[in-house]
């Protein structure tokens, strides 16, 4: 099995507009379907054209998605001012990027590594009580007509019953940590750190980012050969049909129906034959922002409870009419994008961002003329470029929640570019997983750290230019009487280098040179009038970065000082984490759901070992009924190395201890205690930093012990009384663990059988 991101893909839905092959039923992997055996209408297109009901339905959603398009274009305006400042785009003389660099620390601490995983068994799976299970096999012995007072048959459907729920609940607990593993590593197999990262900057940008993510099969090309024979075998079935409609001899009629069926199986036969999956697994992808359309009727955070969303994708020409299996008819009728020629800072011609951006600018496709220039040196229209390798076409992909169905078309081709087809039952319909930071109430879109700090950026770099320009300006100069010097003096002084030494005869002897030569007074430097402490200070507020993530050289603090000021940027991150954490829970929830529809037995086992759990999924809701998802708090962030190893090294000791009181409590066996024991060796390793395998410091378990012989009577083994060595009180070894001993003026109870 083959996991992870796909060549050529943009790792959305493979039912999603991608390079790959997919059929145009709309089957091909959406939210975890699988590839249609139908892939002879790929390589024929369909020579039908739409239905004029299907048009004007084509029609009416294009329309509906230009209008909140429309609706939304001040959001758009805000993306690209917000990209601009995040990429320094400036004219002023001095720039410094400080939104661009806070967005750098940002994102490295809130997405430094892929989070844990953390699954456990639901509620649900935890055993009731003894008076429960007590109360439960009474009526289950009245049903059957069972006298409840038989205390042996009482108590034998008691512990018939614990084991039932024990047996679940281990169940569960397996599940679980087979979960745990395959989702870990599904998302290590599609790079989700690299599209998360991503994902995180442009939340960090613009308050916004996407991340779709999806279960993809793949399937190899159907060779002429094979589409011969089905489009035979289609041609054969379709005579056959015609034919027995005008039969009216029962014997023919039973024969047509024979042929047809074989026929029918010989068909399926060949479009399995021809479906060899070439690769499969979990993907994810990051959505730009301004690509997402969004149901006017909700707002941004509440993306949920959409009527439907639109994902606006730009493909080749050439390779979306390969995909879609249409005609160069219909092609013809599409409209061309190019994209836009991006401009940089050194390209701006007025100081300052806010007033030169369009709502346009957010989009890196365009039909206008400022597009590059395609096949024929003109702009971008409908029908102009064909073939060329720079020519797009705009494929909307909606997700419709009301009817349960995917939708695709392409802009300008009537009617549908692919069949509608309906994703696979998950708990969450949409596939797509939104990061918001600044969400303002009572607005449908929320305001960016970025659109909160361009003018205090501005304003830094205005401090700055002027303090360059003042600094220019103050160039030494010297003025002098022309009138006490000869031609050719006055010419040598006006001519002269820096620091050049240089005679002159004036006219007057008894003229001091003071009198001929004056410094000119230049307006002084005054620091305070550039100070730009305040202004860093009011962006660290925004941002809540402080300087000692930047590694500024500022005055050293005390430990007390670094102590406050750390908590207090954990305390302004802390809403931008718990967002993260709650869509990387979503995103596990949808992951353990769609793995468990893919993938089979064999596949767990090929990422969790031979000792797999592994259940088909009924129902999204029967997960939840099984395990709890969630993740691990602050793990997705860089971790605090000091402060962890600190703790660890003071909670171990008890640690030890509490794992050894537990197990005797328990009489646990000691192969379970040793696991974790061993367990807590290999996490000290880990909190050390120490590149060491902690396992070759772990001896082997041995053989298994022989049974004890039975002890004589009248031993102080068989009393119950303490081995030698052992306090008073204490009770005999079980399981090779000593019982601790009794309170005082509590009886010892012995073991039973004894």
């Amino acid at each position: 099995m083959t996991m992870g991101t796909m060549p050529g893909d943009p790792g959305g839905e493979a039912g999603a507009p991608s390079n790959s092959a997919a059929s145009p039923d709309g089957t091909a992997a959406g939210a975890g379907t699988e590839v249609s055996v139908q892939i002879a209408a790929v390589a024929q297109p369909s020579s039908k054209g739409p239905s004029a009901q299907e048009i004007d339905d084509a029609k009416r959603w294009l329309t509906r998605i230009n209008k909140t398009r429309a609706f939304d274009a001040s959001a758009r305006k805000q993306y690209a001012r917000d990209r601009r400042y995040a990429r320094g785009d400036t004219s002023f003389e001095v720039s410094v990027n400080l939104i661009g660099t806070y967005i750098d620390i940002l994102t490295a601490f809130l997405y430094a590594q892929d989070p844990d995983v953390s699954i456990s068994p639901a509620p649900a799976a935890l055993p009731p009580s003894s008076d429960d299970l007590m109360d439960a096999a009474k009526m289950v012995m009245q049903q059957a007509g069972l006298p409840t007072t038989d205390t042996a048959m009482l108590a034998q459907h008691v512990e018939m019953m614990r084991e039932t729920f024990e047996q679940r609940r281990r169940d569960n607990r397996n599940l679980a940590a087979t979960l745990e593993i395959v989702v870990s590593q599904l998302w290590r197999d599609a790079a989700l750190k690299r599209h998360a990262k991503r994902w995180v900057r442009s939340a960090l940008t613009t308050a916004v980012g996407w991340l779709k993510a999806s279960w993809q099969t793949r399937t190899a090309a159907i060779d002429p050969t094979t589409q011969t024979r089905i489009d035979d075998t289609v041609s054969l079935l379709q005579n056959i049909t015609a034919l027995r409609a005008q039969l009216k001899d029962t014997q023919s009629i039973a024969d047509a129906d024979a042929k047809q069926a074989d026929l029918e199986r010989q068909l399926q036969a060949l479009k399995c034959s021809c479906e060899k999956v070439i690769a499969r697994g979990f993907v994810a992808d990051l959505v730009e922002c301004e690509d997402i359309t969004i149901d006017q009727s909700v707002t941004m955070a509440d993306y949920h409870d959409a009527a439907w969303i639109s994902h606006r994708t730009f493909m080749p020409r050439d390779d979306a009419q390969a995909l879609f299996g249409l005609s160069q008819e219909r092609m013809q009728k599409a409209v061309i994008y190019t994209q836009r020629v991006p401009k940089m800072a050194h390209e701006m011609e007025t100081v300052g961002i806010e007033h030169e951006v369009s709502p346009a600018d957010a989009d890196r496709f365009t039909t206008g003329a400022d597009g590059m220039p395609n096949a024929s040196g003109t702009g971008s229209q409908s029908g102009i470029g064909v073939g060329d390798s720079e020519s797009y076409v705009r494929v909307e992909e909606i997700w419709s929640r009301d009817d349960d169905s995917v939708l695709t078309l392409i802009e300008g081709i009537p009617g549908w570019s692919k069949a509608p087809w309906r994703p696979k039952a998950t708990s969450r319909f949409f596939p797509f997983f939104q990061l918001l930071i600044g969400e303002v109430d009572g607005s449908r879109h929320p305001q960016s750290l970025t659109s909160r700090s361009f003018k205090l950026q501005d304003e830094y770099n205005r401090v700055r230019t002027a303090f360059a320009d003042h600094r220019r300006r103050t160039k030494p100069k010297t003025v002098f009487n022309k009138g006490l010097l000869t031609p050719e003096d006055t010419t040598l002084l006006a001519s002269a280098t820096q620091q050049e030494m240089v005679g002159i005869s004036p006219t007057d002897a008894s003229v001091p040179v003071n009198a001929i030569l004056a410094p000119v007074a230049y307006a002084p430097l005054d620091p305070g009038l550039y100070e730009t402490n305040s202004i860093l200070a009011e962006l660290e507020r925004i941002w809540g970065v402080q300087e000692a993530l930047m590694q500024s050289a500022a005055i050293p603090k005390t430990a007390t000082e670094a102590s406050i000021q750390q908590t207090g940027f954990h305390a302004r991150t802390g809403v931008m984490m718990d967002a993260l954490e709650n869509a990387m829970s979503d995103m596990a929830q949808y992951t353990a759901e769609v793995a468990l529809t893919e993938m089979s037995l064999e596949d767990a086992q090929e990422i969790a070992g031979s000792h797999a759990f592994w259940t088909p999924l009924m129902s999204p809701q029967k997960l939840r009924s099984l395990v709890r998802m969630a993740i691990a708090a602050g793990s997705t962030g860089k971790p605090n190395t000091a402060a962890d190893r600190s703790a660890w090294a003071q909670i171990m000791p008890v640690l030890t201890n509490a794992v050894q009181q537990i197990g005797a409590l328990r009489h646990s066996d000691p192969e379970e205690v040793s696991d974790c024991m061993a367990e807590m060796v290999r996490e000290t390793f880990r909190q050390s930093g120490i590149h060491v395998d902690p396992d070759e410091f772990i001896p082997d378990p041995g053989p298994p012990p022989s049974p004890p012989a039975p002890a004589l009577p009248g031993t102080p083994a068989m009393l119950g009384a303490p081995p030698s060595g052992m306090p008073p009180g204490a009770g005999a070894p079980v399981n090779g663990l000593p019982v601790p001993p009794a309170p005082a003026g509590v009886p010892i109870i012995p073991p039973t059988g004894a």
